[in-house]
């Protein structure tokens, strides 16, 4: 304890031995003015109040799985020409690349030929159902007119669907188009490389939804919730998020969790990679809450300095949480006592017989 503090206690001893009167043999004693002068005691009357937390944890921006894009020929084939490449920017539905494939030549070389057949057997049928009708050949000759009519129509419709299967086809060619927009990160073929389902041509990322990924410590997870709406702040500006995931597993080393947000990447604030901030404000649910200035603590109890009128005595309180500046209180205050939040150190030294230092 140093000689200022000594001196100090020596005082305020002369000022409780002179202005404050025991009575009945209780602890309590009376101020007076010129006492909370000198000793510059502020009092705090508890009331409802709305307290809010503010907290900060570190996070990093990485890629959104659900917005990467891998761009496979559906085909095996060539490729005959390229659009874009590496770094660009697609839009969604862009083409990309023509692939040319043996498979697609032959079912559009047995299209033409089913579809000739088609309008051969299209115009006997025709010819057919007039003479029947005119009763020039029997009904068994009508019909056998008209099931080569619709074999040759079904034909070319299993064909078409054939071809459909491969997607967009013109002239002769597979049209690979883009299913998001993003930037071309990895362009793995150039013109004339051979492309089959097993060999992805392009990797498309979208950067308009990332994923935020906060460390939080154990004891605050229980502040997040699914769903929730957390602030992103990154050197480039800020975010509002929403919490998609958190991690039912504890780190080991960082002994932190992991929660997943989702973040809207207006005006491409956000980069993967990016080591950002995540600002959480809550407001608290209502209690009784006292500034943590008046809670002193003695033989592992706590106490606050309790004004009636104007005397003062110690009131244990059990408290549960300290949020920011201030305790919420389980038990041992009530709405509008008057407690002291300034001078504690020199109460504490006449009630309880020490000084904190």
């Amino acid at each position: 304890m140093n000689k200022r503090l000594i001196v100090l206690i020596l005082v305020l001893n002369f000022i409780f031995a002179t202005g404050l009167l025991a009575e009945e043999g209780k602890e309590r004693y009376k101020l007076t003015g010129d006492i909370i002068k000198k000793l510059d005691i502020k009092v705090y009357t508890v009331k409802k109040k709305d307290i809010s937390i503010s907290k900060k944890y570190p996070a990093v921006v990485k890629e959104n799985l659900n917005s990467i894009e891998m761009v496979y020929s559906q085909i095996d084939g060539l490729v005959k020409k390229l659009f874009v490449k590496e770094g660009d920017y697609v839009k969604k539905g862009e083409v990309l690349a023509y692939i040319y494939s043996p498979e697609i030549a032959r079912i559009q070389s047995e299209l033409y030929i089913a579809r000739v057949k088609l309008k051969t057997a299209l115009e006997n049928y025709k010819r057919a159902e007039y003479l029947y009708k005119n009763e020039v050949i029997p009904y068994s000759k009508f019909f056998e007119a008209k099931i080569q009519y619709e074999n040759a129509k079904g034909e070319v419709k299993a064909l078409k669907k054939s071809l459909s299967a491969y997607g967009n086809v013109k002239n002769g060619l597979v049209v690979i188009k883009s299913l998001k927009g993003g930037v071309i990160v990895k362009q793995n073929v150039v013109l004339g490389d051979s492309v089959n389902l097993d060999k992805p041509m392009f990797e498309i990322h979208s950067h308009e939804k990332l994923w935020v990924v906060g460390y939080i410590p154990v004891k605050d997870l229980t502040l997040f919730k699914k769903n929730q709406k957390v602030k992103i702040v990154s050197p480039l500006g800020s975010l509002i998020g929403k919490v998609e995931f958190i991690s039912p597993e504890v780190d080991l080393k960082t002994k932190r969790a992991e929660i997943r947000i989702v973040v809207f990447n207006k005006n491409s604030i956000l980069k993967p990679n990016m080591f950002v901030d995540i600002f959480l404000t809550k407001k608290l649910k209502e209690g009784i809450y006292i500034p943590a200035s008046s809670v002193i603590t003695n033989e592992n109890k706590r106490f606050v300095f309790k004004l009636n009128v104007d005397y003062v005595i110690p009131q244990e309180v059990h408290i549960d949480k300290r949020f920011g500046s201030y305790y919420k209180v389980l038990s041992g205050i009530n709405y509008g006592d008057r407690i002291i939040t300034k001078g504690s150190i020199y109460l504490k030294a006449k009630f309880f017989g020490e000084a904190e230092e």
